[in-house]
């Protein structure tokens, strides 16, 4: 039975709303003890609506923020997971992962920085149809790697299925370096991956959700809705 914790909701606002308030709560009893919070958020369509929550009561200018992963496209791209990020949170110190003129530089200059604010008062992950979280892909070349829970936190350069397939993604290893983990996900096909992999069913186990729901440090607290 794995240890993780599965939260349905109805409707996907009263899972935002849910997901949302135990953010906070998380993040302020971080800054109830230190001056600064580091929070690691995704991209796409179900973040943009969960900033929102988190803006009308959290005090951005102490939070330190960086998208768990990045397309290679330019930051004001309607692409940018930072650009997503920084229109939500604006008064947040929010990191561009383009830290370089090429991709390898920019992972190991992002990745560096990365190390100063571990760890990281949450990590909330999103996933894909065909179980990738933050741009960690099946079949990815460097996949194995990128998912050793020992290995040296940091950040890499990745390769997508799709266009724009050139990624910048944390390795499972920076990305577990939250003192809170969490999963998004919207959907009946997410629901189905979620299921097998808690059930450890062997075909799942190939998948980088596997990885992050099974080797988890911590209880994965899961938001669904359909």
């Amino acid at each position: 039975m794995s240890q993780n914790l599965l939260h349905c909701h109805v409707q996907r606002d009263a899972c935002l709303h849910a997901l949302a308030a135990d953010l906070l709560a998380q993040i302020q009893a971080t800054l109830a003890q230190q001056p600064r919070a580091g929070l690691i958020l995704p991209g796409g369509s179900s973040p943009r609506a969960l900033l929102p929550l988190l803006a009308q009561q959290l005090d951005s200018q102490r939070i330190d923020l960086s998208p768990s992963d990045e397309r290679w496209v330019a930051a004001q791209a309607a692409e940018s997971n930072w650009q997503l990020l920084h229109q939500g949170l604006p008064q947040a110190n929010c990191l561009d992962p383009r830290q370089g003129a090429t991709l390898p530089q920019s992972a190991s200059s992002w990745g560096e920085q990365l190390a100063q604010w571990s760890p990281f008062s949450a990590v909330l992950l999103g996933m894909g149809e065909d179980g990738h979280i933050a741009s960690l892909f099946p079949g990815m070349p460097g996949l194995a790697a990128a998912l050793d829970p020992q290995a040296e936190p940091a950040a890499l350069p990745a390769l997508a299925p799709q266009e724009p397939r050139e990624r910048l993604s944390l390795n499972l290893a920076m990305l577990q370096r939250g003192q809170w983990l969490g999963l998004l996900a919207f959907g009946e096909a997410k629901r189905a991956l979620i299921e097998a992999v808690l059930a450890d069913q062997p075909a799942s186990r190939g998948l980088p959700l596997y990885v992050w729901l099974q080797r988890s440090p911590l209880p994965v607290n899961i938001y669904w809705a359909p």
